[in-house]
């Protein structure tokens, strides 16, 4: 099934349901593009949820793109009973009449709240946009602790991404699902949804190893190429990126004029995230700076104008 065929079965299903929603349909409609804040604000508050959400359910749904509205209405499903999504009562059908000796069907399994969830697999560290070494295992069982097979579950990452989507327990009860990070240093979880039973994992998400080096110049612009007027010096800040520009640690900060005739390096300082180059001019000039921390390189190109020009640093 499409991504697009996915969305407009599930905004059919809530708009046409007046049963409330779970914390992974909430999110999908959130981040999905199929619904407008307006609308899904008046689905929350003619539905409510199945759940009280935390105030970590609340920046999670912010990250998302929920707005102002829409939290006003989670809060107001706050303030009344919590209820929960209750299966529709079966449609009577005629039966045909069976044999004396044949025996009626078995009922539908139902997961249990308290005997389903994950096993194994929740509170791994990894970094942002890596895949976790080690899967997630959640084991669906019903009332009686027998575990349920066949049964389809279902997998909603926040700051995170599964693979698969959804899949169905094996004999033993239980299912596996690959975890890929966001690329947001943090906290990041995944719901798992089967039937009306949610259970909910998280993880730690830190930065990665540093991929480039951001040099700002005076009052935050980045600088590829400044100038340095002869009766000023300026200071430039530099920072460590991974692939995500999630900040890292600088390590080893060092800079080299190509030409010190021009202009020097007073000094090099730094801390275990940001470091600063001093510079003073000394006769007018072009040449090129090189920033050097983490095994990279960042080349500058600085000009010193001719005394008699006016003006402060020049960072573009």
């Amino acid at each position: 099934m499409s991504a697009a065929v996915t969305w407009l079965w599930l905004v059919l299903l809530a708009l046409q349901d007046t049963a409330p929603l779970r914390k992974s349909d909430l999110v999908r409609l959130i981040s999905g593009p199929a619904m407008s804040p307006l609308e899904l604000t008046q689905l929350v508050r003619r539905n409510c949820l199945t759940f009280q959400p935390t105030d970590r359910d609340r920046t999670d749904f912010e990250r998302l793109g929920a707005d102002r509205s829409l939290l006003a209405a989670l809060d107001e499903c706050a303030r009344r009973p919590t209820t929960q999504r209750t299966p529709p009562p079966p449609v009577s059908r005629p039966v045909a009449p069976r044999p004396p000796s044949q025996p009626p069907p078995p009922p539908t399994p139902i997961a249990s709240a308290q005997r389903s969830g994950f096993v194994s697999g929740g509170g791994q560290r990894g970094s942002a946009g890596a895949q976790l070494p080690r899967a997630l295992v959640f084991e669906a069982r019903d009332s009686a602790g027998r575990p349920l097979a066949g049964q389809t579950v279902t997998f909603t990452g926040i700051n995170a991404r599964t693979e698969p989507a959804s899949a169905a327990t094996d004999a033993a009860g239980q299912t596996r699902a690959g975890v890929t990070l966001g690329q947001r240093v943090g906290s990041a979880s995944v719901i798992a949804a089967i039937g009306i039973v949610e259970k909910q994992v998280a993880f730690n998400v830190v930065a990665g190893s540093a991929e480039q080096l951001v040099v700002l110049c005076g009052e935050g612009a980045v600088a590829s190429r400044f100038a340095i007027r002869p009766d000023s010096g300026v200071v430039l800040r530099v920072f460590a990126q991974d692939a995500f520009s999630n900040p890292t640690p600088l390590l080893g900060l060092r800079a080299a004029v190509a030409d010190a005739r021009i202009f020097r390096v007073l000094h090099v300082t730094q801390d275990s995230i940001s470091g600063s180059v001093a510079l003073k001019p000394d006769q007018p000039g072009t040449t090129s700076l090189a920033v050097i921390a983490n095994g990279m390189r960042q080349y500058l190109t600085v000009t010193v104008p001719p005394r008699a020009a006016p003006g402060k640093v020049d960072c573009r």
